[in-house]
């Protein structure tokens, strides 16, 4: 298996079929009768993993975690809920880091962004404010983060999803990126 160059150099298109694909959970899906169950499972999980780093992608997971006093590192945001504007009242953090990835995406820029927020403790906890849209960026955080790392990120209708980083699931996520036909 060639290896895949992270971040990228070039913007990373992703069609109509590989988003379909990507609407399964890439991680262990958890869900309960309501969303504060979700969360509550989630933090019980999240702790007994001890992670060098918890990122969070997406409006709704991360207001949630929040909420229930969660240990997130770095929330990955964009405003919207359901691609519905709606701010999320993440203003106890004053730091926050913006930048612009279009729909349907994995932008540069972003990606480094995010890839040198991941290897900055000094920095967290940090938002990271997309222009566009977050949710492939949970991409460009597995394949950022180290080991034993968590991802979180919604599951519409369903819960949320808790990725634990490691060697296979990396190589699951350079198998998705080098099936992009733009990308070289």
């Amino acid at each position: 298996m060639r290896s895949v160059l992270w971040p990228p150099r070039s913007k990373i298109i992703f069609t109509e079929e590989m988003k379909e694909n990507l609407r399964e959970p890439i991680g262990e899906l958890v869900t309960g009768r309501d969303h504060d169950e979700v969360t509550l499972r989630l933090k019980r999980m999240i702790e007994g993993i001890k992670p060098p780093i918890v990122i969070a992608v997406g409006d709704y997971i991360s207001s949630k975690l929040y909420q229930h006093n969660v240990k997130v590192d770095i929330y990955i945001i964009d405003g919207k809920i359901e691609r519905i504007e709606k701010p999320v009242d993440l203003v106890f953090l004053e730091n926050i880091v913006e930048s612009i990835n279009e729909p349907g995406t994995i932008s540069p820029s972003s990606a480094r962004i995010l890839h040198e927020l991941i290897h900055s403790p000094e920095a967290w906890p940090i938002i990271l404010k997309i222009d566009g849209e977050e949710d492939l960026l949970a991409l460009s955080a597995i394949l950022s983060s180290p080991d034993n790392s968590v991802v979180v990120y919604g599951q519409p209708k369903k819960g949320a999803v808790l990725v634990r980083v490691d060697e296979p699931i990396r190589r699951k996520m350079i198998n998705i990126i080098q099936k992009v036909q733009n990308y070289y």
